[in-house]
C-alpha cells in the first residue's frame, strides 16, 4: 500500500533561505544580537621601559563571522569533503539499519548548511535514531513514500523561497553535503507526520497571547538591541629576536618605521599605499568591534586621533603596533515578527506532541549502541 500525505514544515522555507542567502562581508546581525558580551574589563595601555605604550589586544574585540572552513576541506571526485576519519565505523544499529561515522558527519552538515541548531554528538546520534524508528514502523505498516513525493516536498520547499531543488543542491554539495542525506531527514519527517495521524496525535493550539507574550520577551532581550560597532585596521610592523640583546634598538627601529607610516597616512583607504616600502608591514582588514567591549580609554584615544591620525606606535607582544580608525556603524538587529514567532510557537509544540510518539516508537524498538559514547 501506498499513502500520500502533504509535507508542510513551516521552518523549512526559512532554513532554505537562510542557506541560499550565504553570508555577506559584512557583520552578521544575527551573531552579533546573539554572541556579544558586554564586558569592557580589558586593562588599559600601560608604559614600557622603551617609551612605548603597550598596545590593546584589539583581537579580543574583533568579530568574526562563523562562516564554513574552506581550508580544511578536501575535495573528492565526487565534489563532497573527503569523508571522516571513522566514516564507517557502525556507531548504532536500530532494528535492523546501521547508524554510521558518516550518516552523522552528513547530518551535523546538514543542520549547519540549513541554519538549525546545532547539536552535539549526542543529540545528532539520537536524531538519526528517532529517524530510523520512524522509518522502520513505517515499513511495519507497509507503508512507503516515493521519490515523486519527496521530490514535491523539496520543490515546495525551495519555490516558497525562490529557488529550485538544483540550486539547493548546488548549494549543499558545496557545503560537502550529499542531498542523500537531505532526502533521508525529510523522508523521516513525512515518516513521523504519518505516524502521527495513525495514533490521533493532537497538537495544541496557540493561543494570541502566548504568542504576544513571546514577542514581548524576543523583542526586548538586550542581546537584540543596537549595537555601535567601531571601524579599525590594525597595522603590525614584527620584530625578530625580540627578547635578543638587541630586541630594545630593534623596537626603537621598527617604531621609526611606524612614525614614517603615520606621516603618509591620509585615513583607512590610504594605508597600504602608507606602508608602502616598509618592510614587513601587516594591514589587516577593516575590523568590526563592539563599542561595549572597547575600553573607555581607548574609545577616548580613537575619537582624539580621529579618521585622519594613526594611534601609536605602540609596543605588542611580537613587535610594534598602530590602530587606525575608519568611523562607526550602527547595527540593529531585525524585530522579531508575529507571524515568525506564531511559527515558532507552533514547531515547538509539534514538538512535543512529536516526542510523545516517539518515546513509544523507541521504546518498541531494538537499538544496540556499539560505541558506548554516543549513548544519551
Amino acid at each position: 500500500m501506498n499513502t500520500g500525505f502533504k509535507f508542510s514544515a513551516k521552518l523549512a522555507p526559512l532554513a532554505v533561505a537562510l542557506l541560499l542567502a550565504g553570508c555577506s562581508s559584512g557583520a552578521s546581525v544575527a551573531d552579533y544580537a546573539w554572541g556579544d558580551s558586554s564586558d569592557s574589563s580589558n586593562p588599559a595601555p600601560a608604559q614600557t621601559k622603551n617609551g612605548l605604550t603597550t598596545a590593546p589586544d584589539t583581537s579580543s574585540y574583533k568579530y568574526t563571522p562563523a562562516l564554513p572552513s574552506t581550508t580544511t576541506r578536501t575535495a573528492s571526485s565526487s565534489g563532497l569533503s573527503t569523508p571522516p576519519k571513522n566514516s564507517q565505523r557502525v556507531y548504532v544499529v536500530v532494528n535492523d539499519r546501521p547508524i554510521t561515522g558518516f550518516d552523522i558527519a552528513q547530518r551535523m552538515r546538514l543542520n549547519k548548511a540549513l541554519g538549525r541548531r546545532q547539536l552535539s554528538r549526542k543529540g545528532t546520534v539520537k536524531e538519526l535514531i528517532n529517524d530510523a524508528v520512524q522509518i522502520s514502523e513505517l515499513k511495519k505498516n507497509k507503508v512507503s513514500i516515493t521519490d515523486r513525493q519527496l521530490d514535491g516536498a523539496i520543490k515546495n520547499m525551495t519555490s516558497s523561497t525562490g529557488s529550485t531543488p538544483a540550486k539547493l543542491k548546488a548549494t549543499l554539495r558545496k557545503r560537502g553535503v550529499s542531498f542523500t542525506a537531505l532526502k533521508d531527514q525529510i523522508r523521516a519527517s513525512l515518516a513521523l507526520r504519518y505516524l502521527m495521524q495513525r495514533s490521533g496525535t493532537k497538537v495544541g493550539k496557540v493561543d494570541d497571547a502566548t504568542i504576544d507574550r513571546r514577542l514581548r520577551k524576543i523583542n526586548s532581550d538586550p542581546r537584540r538591541q543596537a549595537v555601535t560597532v567601531y571601524l579599525l585596521r590594525q597595522v603590525d610592523l614584527p620584530v625578530e629576536n625580540i627578547n635578543s640583546a638587541m630586541g630594545g634598538q630593534l623596537l626603537q627601529a621598527r617604531a621609526v618605521e611606524a612614525q614614517q607610516i603615520a606621516q603618509r597616512y591620509k585615513g583607512c583607504s590610504s594605508l597600504r599605499k602608507a606602508a608602502r616600502g616598509i618592510y614587513n608591514v601587516k594591514v589587516s582588514k577593516t575590523i568590526q568591534a563592539d563599542g561595549r567591549r572597547l575600553p573607555a580609554k581607548m574609545r577616548k584615544a580613537l575619537r582624539s586621533a580621529g579618521q585622519r591620525k594613526l594611534l601609536g606606535p605602540m609596543r605588542a607582544a611580537g613587535g610594534i603596533q598602530m590602530i587606525g580608525f575608519c568611523g562607526t556603524k550602527r547595527i540593529e538587529p531585525p524585530k522579531a515578527s508575529r507571524a515568525q514567532v506564531k511559527s515558532m510557537l507552533r514547531a515547538e509544540t509539534f514538538e512535543t506532541a512529536a516526542e510523545r510518539v516517539l518515546r513509544d516508537l523507541r521504546r518498541k524498538a531494538f537499538i544496540d549502541y556499539k560505541v558506548q559514547s554516543v549513548r544519551s
